[in-house]
């Protein structure tokens, strides 16, 4: 393999996440990552003259494009393997504020990256990105648990959910404290570290709790390797520590709103057990 294929295979992984947040699902994401992989494979030249990660993201919306067309035209070729997909809302490209927040705030890409990914001028950039985040904190408040061991990060982490309107409800640093919140406070959204205190697992308390719950889990964790491993089932609501709050704000508003979808939501739930369930603890 070349230097430039092995460089390519370590922003899989995070290609694949921005896939699935932009598009509101793993299966759909995939088969735009899968498009973009073909498409650079065949005509290198879309990865040659600038930075890699910053061309691989320009081509995978060049294929988002591409597949949104072949959509919506019907095309036989791509119709019957899609099928399913357009009636999950793939026919209409979202929104363009989301592409830019997706990519400034999780992807930390800079405004002029942004602007060549998408293929806009920068004041353009500016302009979405403050039009996204005064939608970002038009949330609906909901209950929050915090699964988290360490005082000063489960405080940061209440504070940022406070201030995006939503209601902290309980912290516990313990598996099996975490299920007794769960139980009485019965929460809409749950943040998870992944190492919790005296080597309780973050990932077997997030396992308990879906296997009898319907409730979006995100991982905030230093451990982001031992989710975005870019195999098949990648659960899209990872924060890597230490986080940026807009990066947390942004995961936070995308798990609520796929959880918002009962389809959606038993979807993720089924892909991210069966994820979790692979994953040494």
């Amino acid at each position: 393999m070349s230097d430039v294929g092995q460089k390519l295979l370590l922003y899989v992984p995070y290609l694949r996440r921005h896939a699935r947040l932009l598009t509101g699902s793993q299966e759909v994401g995939d088969e735009c990552v899968r498009i973009c992989l073909e498409m650079v494979t065949a005509e290198p030249h879309h990865l040659e003259g600038g930075d890699l990660k910053v061309l691989l993201f320009r081509a995978f919306h060049a294929a988002w494009r591409v597949v949104e067309t072949t959509i919506s035209e019907a095309s036989p070729l791509e119709a019957t393997e899609l099928s399913d997909r357009v009636e999950q809302g793939l026919g209409a490209l979202p929104p363009l504020e989301r592409r830019v927040l997706l990519l400034a705030v999780v992807e930390g890409f800079s405004y002029p990256e942004v602007a060549q990914i998408l293929e806009l001028d920068e004041p353009r950039v500016v302009e979405l990105l403050a039009s996204a985040r005064r939608d970002l904190h038009a949330q609906v408040s909901v209950p929050v648990l915090i699964i988290e061991d360490e005082t000063v990060i489960a405080m940061e982490l209440s504070r940022i959910m406070q201030e995006m309107g939503h209601t902290v409800v309980g912290v516990a640093a313990r598996e099996a404290t975490a299920l007794e919140l769960f139980e009485q406070t019965s929460p809409r959204l749950v943040l998870c570290d992944i190492k919790l205190l005296d080597e309780d697992n973050g990932i077997t308390a997030a396992q308990r709790i879906l296997q009898r719950f319907e409730v979006p889990v995100v991982f905030v964790t230093a451990f982001s390797e031992m989710l975005l491993t870019g195999g098949r089932l990648e659960p899209a609501f990872v924060v890597s520590k230490p986080f940026a709050t807009e990066t947390l704000k942004v995961t936070v508003a995308q798990a609520l709103s796929t959880y918002a979808s009962p389809d959606a939501a038993s979807i993720h739930k089924k892909n991210l057990l069966a994820k979790l369930s692979k994953i040494p603890v």
